[in-house]
């Protein structure tokens, strides 16, 4: 009780902050207090809000739209097919007990003749409001020679959202999605944030030199390298450098649980891969602050070329592509099919691809929302720290 007690009294406020924030934004309350103003009304927070709004119904749009479909796919051949999946010895069991227990397990998805009804269920589950929820376990007996089913719950839990369960995937059928998908973003973040410290470390260094020695050999070795990424297959690539790392210099070639070492082989190459992107922009934007007008005043009076690359335009180069850092680091708990494919990595870049093969539908809708929460909050976070480090950035109507 005081679960829920918390959690709607956290909404409520949640629901006032944005009420209060907008009334202030648009000096209908406290307009004549300045201080108020410029904490509640100031227009980075009003941008924030907005963009978190116009987010969430693109969600909600996105969710409604794949809810429908995987019900037209959960209903093709009278949902005969999806029941045979998920029910045992199906063949053994007589017409009313095989109907009786797919209307059972299709409920337990969500699944009943009013689809609208569904939909409204579906969306109090996977919005914010406290709930409890339990695992529903399907089983068979049999008595005087015949089979009947059995329906147990277990694994009760009060919780704010609620993705369903595994139903198809090996070694995780039962499980929470929400665990599962956990589970695996906490795998993939560690092979992701290895590499974004590579692309960050050696990508920002290398396009400054690319771009200090413009034609010169460093860049021409950097341009090279970034083609060779373009026209190389990504796949191909990849095994190039795990005969590198694995091969040559010795490094694990399958990821094992707990061991460090296993990570650096799928860090690194995803890290030299990122760098290039990385390298490529910060040479291209400082090229383009070479030739402003600022720079050209700064030479006429007689500063240095360390002085104007490091304190003038490495400064101005850098804001477009700060914005992207947030994206990079968060993009780490998403990780990558082909990288985990090849190292044997049970992370989330490939449970997506097995959630579709498998059909199991709650899976995949799970990491579909996650994925895209995941991204509004990168591009929120991309545009905050863009109008911190960038005073020009206004975010203002006026």
């Amino acid at each position: 009780m005081a679960t829920y007690i918390i959690g709607y009294t956290i909404i409520a406020l949640v629901v006032i902050f944005v009420v209060f924030v907008e009334l202030v934004g648009h000096k209908l309350i406290c307009r004549n207090s300045p201080r108020i103003q410029n904490i509640f009304g100031h227009p980075l927070l009003m941008y924030s809000l907005k963009r978190i709004g116009s987010a969430i119904i693109s969600i909600l749009l996105a969710i409604t739209a794949t809810f429908f479909l995987i019900r037209f796919k959960v209903e093709a051949g009278n949902g005969q097919e999806f029941c045979q999946q998920v029910i045992k010895n199906w063949s053994k069991m007589n017409d009313a007990i095989r109907q009786a227990q797919c209307v059972s397990i299709k409920a337990d998805l969500g699944i009943t003749t009013n689809w609208f009804a569904d939909l409204f269920t579906y969306f109090f589950n996977i919005l914010p409001f406290p709930k409890t929820v339990c695992l529903t376990e399907y089983g068979t007996e049999i008595v005087d020679g015949t089979i009947n089913y059995i329906i147990t719950t277990s694994n009760c839990r009060t919780t704010v959202m609620n993705l369903g369960r595994i139903f198809f995937i090996e070694g995780d059928v039962g499980k929470y999605v929400t665990d599962v998908i956990f589970e695996r973003m906490g795998v993939s973040f560690q092979v992701g944030i290895i590499a974004c410290a590579v692309e960050v470390v050696l990508g920002y260094p290398a396009g400054i030199l690319m771009a200090k020695h413009k034609d010169g050999i460093f860049d021409k070795i950097g341009k090279t390298y970034i083609i060779s990424i373009d026209a190389i297959p990504g796949v191909a690539y990849y095994y190039i450098w795990m005969v590198i790392l694995c091969t040559l210099i010795g490094l694990p070639r399958t990821y094992e649980d707990g061991n460090f070492l296993s990570l650096l082989a799928p860090a690194l190459t995803m890290g030299f891969t990122g760098m290039a992107g990385i390298s490529l922009w910060v040479r291209r934007f400082m090229l383009d602050e070479f030739n402003s007008d600022y720079v050209k005043f700064a030479r006429s009076k007689g500063l240095s070329e360390n002085r104007i690359l490091y304190t003038h335009v490495l400064r101005n180069a850098i804001v477009p592509l700060v914005r992207s850092i947030p994206a990079a680091v968060l993009g780490a708990l998403l990780g990558t099919f082909y990288l985990e494919k090849i190292y044997g990595i049970n992370g989330i870049g490939g449970l997506l691809v097995v959630a579709h093969g498998k059909s199991d539908f709650y899976a995949l809708q799970g990491i579909i929302i996650i994925s895209a929460l995941i991204s509004i909050v990168s591009y929120l976070l991309g545009d905050i720290v863009t109008a911190i480090v960038d005073p020009r950035v206004s975010f203002s109507d006026e």
